[in-house]
Order: C-alpha cells, then structure tokens, then sequence
C-alpha cells in the first residue's frame, strides 16, 4: 500500500497528469482498489462526470475552476467524464497517508473516514494546482522549490477544507534536509533502469541500509522500491503521451521485469492500462 505518515516533502510521490476530452468522447478511469487520494481541477470546458466507489454513484456537472476530491478509500473506484465541451482538466494522485497526521494533528478520531467532495471550488487549492500543472505536467510532481511550496500549501489547505487540522511541519524532524532529498532523486532517477540497491544508496549519504530505509519513508511516505516505481511510471506518462514507443521496449528501458510488471503497476496507480492511457492521448490529437 502506497504512503506513510506526514512529511514535509509530500511532493516527490505523487503523480500528475493532463485529461483533454473533446464530445462526444468519454473518458472513463477504472481502479480495482483506489489506494490513492485524487484532486481533479477543470481547467476549461465543462463535463457530465459520474463516480461511483462501495457501489454508489454520484452524478454531478464540473465546470472550470470546479475542484473534485477523491479519497482513497481501497475500494473498486470508477471515474467516467463525459464532455459537454472541450474539456481539459488537472489531476495529481496523493498517497493515501500523506492525510492521515491531519487527523490526530485536530484530536480527531484516528482513521476516521474522509468524505469526497465531488464538486466545490478554492482559490487557494486552485492556486497550488496551477502551479503544479504549469511546473509538472504528465509526470511526476517536480522537486524545484517552486513545486515544494505549492503542495505543501496544497495538503495544508486540503486537510482545512475537508475538516481536519492544519498539521505541523515541523513536529517529526527525522527527515532529509531539502538539498539532501534532492540528490537522492537524482541519485534514483539516473539509475531508474537498473533497480539500484538500498545499499548502494544508503551508502552514499553515511547511513546504515535500515537508518536510510526509515529516514526515506518519513521524508517521502513511500519505500525505496515504492518511490523508485512511481518515478518510472511517471517518467512512462510522458513517453507514452508522445507516442511511438512499444510497451515492451519501454518496460525494459524503465527497468521493469515485465510488460505485465509494468502494466500492473501503471493500472494500479492511475486506474488506465498504458494501452488505453496511449490510446486516450492518441483520440485527442484527432
């Protein structure tokens, strides 16, 4: 499961991507087990969206500057957005626990459900979410300062809206200072296509393989494996988006075992097989 518990660096494991509809097409996101919370932001254009999760579904109109937040709530999710117009919007995927500390950090009830909000609107949400779109694109949340702020101010402003606490930042200081994080992600992206060892990692930055295992997870609310894959598959988002590479050729440059591996994995995180993510991007050039 991905996530773990609050970090001041939240930004470095999730994902984003760009969803462009023309009518009558329909775009429709289907997760087995949604394990991950979602911010959608209409950013032009106007859709007819239904979302059903545990077998309910609600129906509502979205329209620019239009806010849906999604929660995880590990059971089987479908997104369906029908255009009425252009449509375009923002998407960016948030590990499940990057939420949780907002709970305790209010005295609320630990593990209390988070309700969806299908439809509502936030200057200051809408505000990180520019940003992040206009820095990121189709692929993982960049770690330039600029991206680092805006969703910092995105969770903040998240757990206000959907009636938890503003968390502290600064209560676990058993982090990866900014500068250090980086040279991390750079160290993980350059051997992206090699599996490099938690070892070899650990060992560049003077830390025993468990120290660095556990200093990793609080700064990024994933493992070692767990971020190193979400990277691949949002380094595939833009390859695939471009178009041209064969899903098996882009498994082995990613470092994958797999096609399947790789397929299972991109299903998982953005609810698309890469097939039918190709596919989507493909029509809207048409």
């Amino acid at each position: 499961m991905d996530g773990a518990r609050l970090s001041p660096y939240p930004h470095y494991s999730w994902l984003a991507s760009w969803l462009s509809i023309r009518p009558p097409k329909v775009f429709e996101c289907h997760e087995d087990r949604h394990v991950t919370h979602r911010l959608l932001l209409t950013t032009a254009g106007d859709a007819d969206v239904a979302w059903t999760t545990g077998g309910n579904e609600v129906r509502f109109h979205s329209t620019a500057g239009d806010i849906g937040f999604y929660p995880c709530d590990h059971a089987p999710h479908m997104l369906a957005v029908t255009a009425t117009g252009d449509y375009r919007a923002y998407t960016i995927f948030i590990p499940e626990r990057h939420l949780d500390a907002m709970r305790a950090s209010d005295d609320a009830v630990p593990g209390r459900a988070v309700e969806a909000i299908p439809v509502f609107r936030d200057a200051l949400l809408e505000a990180g979410l520019l940003r992040l779109a206009g820095g990121s694109g189709c692929r993982c949340i960049s770690e330039n300062i600029g991206d680092e702020i805006a969703a910092q101010r995105i969770v903040m402003r998240l757990s206000e809206v959907v009636g938890c606490g503003a968390p502290d930042w600064h209560r676990d200081t058993s982090v990866f200072a900014p500068h250090v994080m980086r040279q991390i992600v750079e160290r993980v992206d350059a051997h992206l296509a090699t599996h490099v060892a938690l070892e070899h990692v650990s060992r560049g930055f003077g830390l025993s393989p468990s120290h660095f295992a556990r200093k990793f997870r609080r700064s990024t609310g994933l493992s070692l494996n767990r971020f190193m894959n979400r990277r691949r598959i949002g380094l595939s988002l833009a390859v695939l988006e471009r178009g041209g590479t064969p899903l098996a050729q882009l498994s082995l440059d990613l470092g994958f075992c797999s096609q399947s591996h790789f397929t299972r994995l991109f299903s998982g995180l953005t609810g698309l097989t890469p097939h039918q993510f190709s596919r989507g991007h493909r029509h809207q050039g048409e």
